[in-house]
């Protein structure tokens, strides 16, 4: 693992449950494509998106500085009839709010559209009352978190 890896849940995550689709990298904006498009419906505020893999590589630190997760754990994994689909249920396992220590039970369903080895769009959908109660309420949170890209 890479010391560069901001969010090592994640990046761990996505090797056992779709490592055979992913070329083999050290973080998971590494496992992103160039122009890919990911998108969190349900944020704080409105959608968002975020383009590029530069901007994701900049928006991932934002979530351990909110959030302590010790594992995401993967419960259930679905191929679609598109190869390059996967849908992933997991949740975050001993996950706590950094600056209020309230628990952070939060559960995930990802849609992950890989092609030639890399992410090329991720929609990450979770529950928005959960991340408010962890992080202390949306004033807590910055603002390219909780607004539309």
């Amino acid at each position: 693992m890479s010391a560069n890896d901001p969010f090592p849940p994640l990046t761990n995550l996505m090797r056992k449950s779709i490592g055979d689709l992913l070329s083999p990298t050290d973080s998971f904006s590494d496992m992103c494509a160039e122009n890919v498009d990911f998108e969190a419906p349900y944020a704080p505020g409105g959608a968002k998106r975020i383009f590029g893999r530069e901007e994701v590589a900049k928006y991932m630190p934002v979530v351990p500085e909110f959030f302590s997760i010790d594992e995401l754990v993967e419960t259930a994994q679905y191929r679609s009839t598109d190869p390059e689909v996967v849908i992933l249920e997991f949740y975050a396992r001993n996950g706590v709010g950094v600056k209020t220590g309230l628990p952070y039970d939060q559960k995930y369903i990802n849609v992950i559209r890989v092609r030639d080895g890399k992410i090329v769009q991720y929609r990450d959908y979770w529950n928005p009352s959960v991340v408010l109660e962890a992080a202390g309420g949306a004033e807590a949170l910055p603002e390219n978190v909780k607004t539309s890209a």
